[in-house]
């Protein structure tokens, strides 16, 4: 007896993935706890992404026609390595497809684009209390920086 394979796909996001995205980014945030906005600022960010594609990339996992991942690509300049790079700043996949390969073929993906596209780097920003994704990312064989990232909301005042 022959097994179904899914049919897996990465695509880049368009308006129409917003809210599968969103609900990722629920998962996501309630992973990381330090940090949860608000559903509707979510979409918003999501949709300035998809209406300037030169300020990033937003990509989608689909199996079939769901989308079950999605990494968040913004578009930086290093003056150290002097050229552009990436900013992997939200990267999710599903809490039931976790643990298929599922996130390793979309990082894939996203190291092929960077290198077809000329980006020097792709730097990954993952909340401290988030040992998963620490992990994951360790099995990919990313580093640990000395660097550590403040966040300081300006809507929240100064």
């Amino acid at each position: 007896m022959s097994q179904m394979m899914p049919q897996i796909s990465v695509q880049k996001a368009t308006f129409a993935d917003v809210p599968a995205m969103a609900s990722l980014l629920d998962e996501l945030f309630r992973l990381e706890k330090d940090f949860v906005p608000e559903r509707d600022k979510q979409v918003r960010g999501l949709e300035m992404i998809l209406a300037h594609p030169d300020r990033g990339r937003l990509l989608v996992l689909k199996e079939a026609e769901a989308v079950i991942g999605m990494a968040n690509l913004l578009f930086s300049v290093s003056t150290a390595e002097g050229g552009p790079v990436i900013v992997l700043e939200d990267f999710i996949i599903s809490g039931a497809a976790r643990g298929k390969g599922y996130g390793r073929l979309l990082m894939e993906h996203i190291f092929i684009m960077a290198r077809e596209e000329g980006f020097l780097r792709v730097t990954v920003l993952v909340d401290a209390d988030n040992g998963p994704a620490h992990d994951f990312y360790r099995r990919l064989g990313y580093g640990r920086s000395n660097m550590i990232c403040y966040r300081h909301h300006l809507s929240r005042g100064t």
